[in-house]
C-alpha cells in the first residue's frame, strides 16, 4: 500500500479513518508561521518548514542524512508502492542521491522527486506494453500450488530484470483469476482482455493528467516531513482544506470512510444516513475504482489521484450528482449514481442508555456510555461550542438519576481528539490526582484532574480495541492506573502516545505542517507510545477484525516506547484487585463455545487474510480465500454501518461479555461506590450485597 496515501489519509480523514490514528487527533493549536510565502520556487517555504521542524519536533533536529534516507524511501514508495515498477538499474541510479536529499531540499532543489515521477511514468508505459503482450499470449491454467507473493513497500525491489518480469507474470495471472472468478461464464480470454484494458486505461489517464507545477515541491515536502515520525506530515492546501472540513459539524459527500489501494478506494465504513447508506448497493470491502463528476460522463481513476485530489472527487455541493465505478468484493463491477448530501456527524457525539444486567440473580440497571471521539469545538457568532466532556457529564448524570449500579464505557475505535476534554473526562470518574503527563521541548507538563468534578461513583468497565488511540487510550490507561476501572478488549490499544501541533503557513497556497512536538505518559511514567494500553481481560474482539493491521508498530518510522520517572499518586479505588476473578469467570464463558467459536474463527480468518504472504493461483483455493474474506467484510460492515448497539447484544458479543464482566464486578465489589477521598481498605461485611466476597 502506498505509504504517502496512508500518511495523507491520516491527516485529512475523520476519526473513523485508518489505523494510523489520525495524526492531528490530539493536536493543539499553534501560531501561524510568519514570512513563509513561497518565493524562488518555494525555497522560503521550505526554509520555514526546516526551521519549524528543528524548533518544534520532539527530536529537535534539522533534516540530516538519516532524514534523507527516509525521505528517499518515501519518494520512491509513493511512485512504486509494491516495488515492482522500477527496474534494478533505476534503483542503482537513485541510490546515488540517498543521503543528499536533505541538502537538496534546503537548497530548493526538488529534482529528485520529479526524476522519480518521470521514471515511474516511463516504467509504467513499459510495464503496460509488457502486460498487453503477455495477457494476449499466455495460457492460464488455474491449478496447482503456485501463488503470487504479497507485495508492499516493505518488499525488496527485484534484483534483476528477469526477476521483475517473473513477478509481473504472477501478478497478471492473479488479476486474471480475480476477473475470471467474478464472471466464469465469460471465460478466461475475456478476463485477460479486461485486465489488459484496465492497464491501458490506467496509463492513458496517468499520462493525460499533467501534475501541478509545484507538485515536485509538495511531494518532497511531504517526504521530508513524514521521515521524522509516523504522524509528522506536510499538508498541501487542498489537504488542509479537507482537514478543516473534517473538523466541522458536517460534510457534503457520499458518506464513507475509505483507505487508498493501488486500484482505488477500498470502503472501510459506510456512514449511517449518508448517500451510500441510503442507496444500499455499496458495502464494506467494495472498491471505488473510478469516479465521474462531470456532465460529460468522463471517468477519472481514483488510484491516479493524489490523496487530497481523490478526497475532492467525492465531495461537492449538496444536490450534485456523482457516478461511481464500483468493484464489489466478489469481483463484479457496477456503475452507481448518487446525489451528494450533507452527512451529519451526530454519531460522533457522546450517548448513553440503561441496560438490564443480572447481578447475582438480581435484575439491575447498568449504564452504557459510548464515545467515538474526544471532540471539542469553538462556537461561532457568540454561540457555545461543543465539548465531549460536557456531553459525557450530562449523560452520566442521567444514568445516575436512573440509579445504575455500574457503567460500561465503550471507547472502542475512539481515535482520540481533544486532550483537554480527555482530562476533563477522567475527572468525571476520579476525585483527584494526576491524570496525564506530557514531555515536549519545554520539559514536562502535568495535567491534573480538576477538583469536584465526579459524577460517576459506581464501578466502571472500559471497552477498548486496536482502534482506540491517543486520548482514546490515555483515558482507559489512567482509569486503570488509578484503580478506577477494569479495561476489557484486545491485547492492547493502538499505541499512539504523541501530541501534534498544526502550524498553518501564511498564504492560501502554502498549506500546513503537522508536527509531533510531545509525548504522553501515564501516571506510572510509562508511555502509551508503541505498546498502547494492555487490557486487564483480553477478548477476541470483532472490532479487531476491522483494525487488525492497526497499531503504531505497523506504521513507518514510529517513535519507540520509553518510560520516565513515576510521580507519587494514590489510587482512587482498588477495583483492579478483582481482575483475577473477573478474568477467570470471563474465560469460562468464552470457552463455552457457541458464538465465541464463530468469533474466534472469524478473527483467525481475518488474521490469515491480513498477514497472508501470498495469493493462491489455484481456482479452488482462491475461491476459499474469497469466501473467508467475504465473511470478514460482512463483520466489518456490521461494525461500520450498525456500530456498537447494546440493544443488539446478540450481534456484538464483546459488548455482551463486557456487560457480563460489569455484572461480576458489581457483585464482587458488593455494590459499593467510589470512596469519598483517598481509597480506604475494602470492607466486605456490608454494602448492598451483604456477605458477598470475591469467590461468590
Amino acid at each position: 500500500m502506498n505509504l504517502f496515501r496512508n500518511i495523507a489519509l491520516a491527516a485529512v480523514a475523520c476519526a473513523a479513518a485508518h489505523a494510523t490514528a489520525a495524526a492531528p487527533a490530539a493536536a493543539k493549536a499553534a501560531p501561524k508561521a510568519k514570512d513563509a510565502k513561497p518565493s524562488g520556487g518555494g525555497t522560503a517555504l521550505v526554509q520555514e518548514m526546516c526551521d519549524k521542524l528543528q524548533l518544534m519536533h520532539i527530536s529537535k533536529t534539522a533534516p540530516d542524512d538519516n532524514i534523507s534516507r527516509r525521505a528517499w524511501t518515501n519518494i520512491l514508495d509513493a511512485c512504486d508502492s509494491q516495488h515492482m515498477l522500477f527496474d534494478p538499474s533505476d534503483i542503482k541510479e537513485f541510490l546515488k542521491r540517498e543521503t543528499s536529499l536533505d541538502d537538496a531540499f534546503k537548497a530548493g532543489d526538488f529534482s529528485f522527486a520529479e526524476m522519480a515521477r518521470k521514471t515511474s511514468d516511463r516504467r509504467l508505459a513499459e510495464r503496460t506494453a509488457f502486460a498487453t503482450s503477455y495477457l494476449a499470449s499466455a495460457k492460464f491454467v488455474f491449478k496447482g500450488a503456485r501463488s503470487y507473493p504479497a507485495r508492499d513497500y516493505d518488499s525488496r525491489w527485484p534484483a534483476t530484470s528477469a526477476e521483475r518480469d517473473s513477478l509481473w507474470k504472477l501478478r497478471l495471472e492473479s488479476e486474471v483469476l480475480d476477473e475470471y472468478i467474478a464472471d466464469e461464464k465469460a471465460g478466461v480470454a475475456k478476463a485477460a482482455a479486461k485486465v489488459a484494458a484496465r492497464y491501458a486505461d490506467n496509463l492513458r489517464h496517468r499520462l493525460k493528467h499533467a501534475p501541478e507545477a509545484d507538485s515536485a515541491r509538495k511531494r518532497f515536502m511531504l517526504a521530508i516531513a513524514s521521515a521524522y515520525d509516523a504522524h509528522t506530515i506536510y499538508m498541501p492546501p487542498k489537504a488542509l482544506k479537507s482537514f478543516e472540513q473534517e473538523m466541522s459539524v458536517s460534510l457534503c459527500g457520499i458518506g464513507a470512510s475509505w483507505e487508498p489501494t493501488d486500484d482505488g478506494a477500498a470502503i472501510k465504513r459506510i456512514v449511517p444516513g449518508g448517500p451510500l447508506a441510503k442507496d444500499g448497493r455499496v458495502h464494506t470491502g467494495d472498491t471505488i475504482v473510478s469516479v465521474s463528476r462531470a456532465a460529460d460522463g468522463v471517468f477519472e481513476r481514483v488510484a491516479d489521484k493524489q490523496e487530497d485530489d481523490a478526497i475532492g472527487m467525492f465531495r461537492g455541493e449538496k444536490g450534485t450528482k456523482i457516478t461511481l465505478e464500483v468493484r464489489h468484493a466478489d469481483g463484479k463491477r457496477e456503475m452507481i449514481t448518487l446525489v451528494r448530501d450533507i452527512i451529519p456527524l451526530k454519531e460522533q457525539a457522546a450517548s448513553s442508555r440503561t441496560v438490564e444486567i443480572d447481578v447475582a440473580g438480581r435484575k439491575m440497571k447498568a449504564g452504557y456510555l459510548r464515545l467515538p471521539l474526544f471532540y471539542e469545538s469553538q462556537g461561532k457568532n457568540g454561540e457555545k461550542g461543543s465539548s465531549c466532556a460536557a456531553d459525557l457529564r450530562a449523560e452520566l448524570l442521567k444514568l445516575r438519576d436512573d440509579g445504575v449500579c455500574g457503567v460500561l464505557f465503550d471507547l472502542r475505535d475512539n481515535t482520540g481528539g481533544s486532550l483537554g476534554d480527555a482530562v476533563r473526562t477522567i475527572s468525571l470518574f476520579v476525585r483527584n490526582g494526576p491524570a496525564v503527563r506530557m514531555v515536549d521541548r519545554h520539559g514536562e507538563v502535568a495535567l491534573p484532574v480538576p477538583d469536584d468534578s465526579v459524577v460517576c461513583e459506581v464501578p466502571v468497565v472500559v471497552l477498548t480495541s486496536r482502534g482506540s488511540a491517543s486520548a482514546g487510550e490515555l483515558v482507559p490507561g489512567t482509569l486503570q492506573d488509578l484503580g478506577r476501572a477494569v479495561v476489557v478488549g484486545e491485547e492492547h490499544t493502538f499505541g499512539k502516545g504523541t501530541a501534534q501541533a498544526v502550524v498553518q503557513f501564511d498564504g492560501d497556497k502554502s498549506g500546513a505542517l503537522v508536527v509531533t512536538e510531545g509525548r504522553f505518559y501515564r501516571v506510572t511514567g510509562a508511555s502509551t507510545q508503541f505498546r498502547g494500553v494492555e487490557s486487564d481481560i483480553v477478548l477476541p474482539s470483532s472490532a479487531g477484525v476491522n483494525e487488525l493491521l492497526g497499531g503504531e508498530g505497523k506504521l513507518r518510522y514510529p517513535l519507540p516506547w520509553n518510560k520516565i520517572g513515576s510521580v507519587p499518586f494514590n489510587p482512587s479505588w482498588d477495583l483492579g484487585r478483582f481482575v483475577p476473578a473477573l478474568r477467570a469467570a470471563s474465560a469460562a464463558r468464552v470457552a463455552s463455545g457457541g458464538k465465541w467459536e464463530d468469533q474466534k474463527r472469524l478473527v483467525r480468518w481475518a488474521e490469515e487474510s491480513a498477514f497472508a504472504k501470498s495469493k493462491s493461483l489455484d481456482l479452488g483455493r482462491r475461491k476459499a480465500q474469497i469466501e473467508r474474506q467475504r465473511a470478514v467484510d460482512k463483520e466489518r460492515e456490521r461494525i461500520g454501518e450498525k456500530g456498537f448497539d447494546p440493544d443488539a447484544r446478540d450481534c456484538d458479543i464483546v459488548l455482551d461479555e463486557g456487560l457480563n464482566i460489569l455484572a461480576d464486578l458489581v457483585r464482587l465489589n458488593g455494590g459499593r461506590k467510589l470512596p469519598a477521598a483517598k481509597p480506604v481498605p475494602v470492607d466486605t461485611s456490608g454494602g448492598l450485597f451483604g456477605g458477598l466476597d470475591d469467590d461468590d
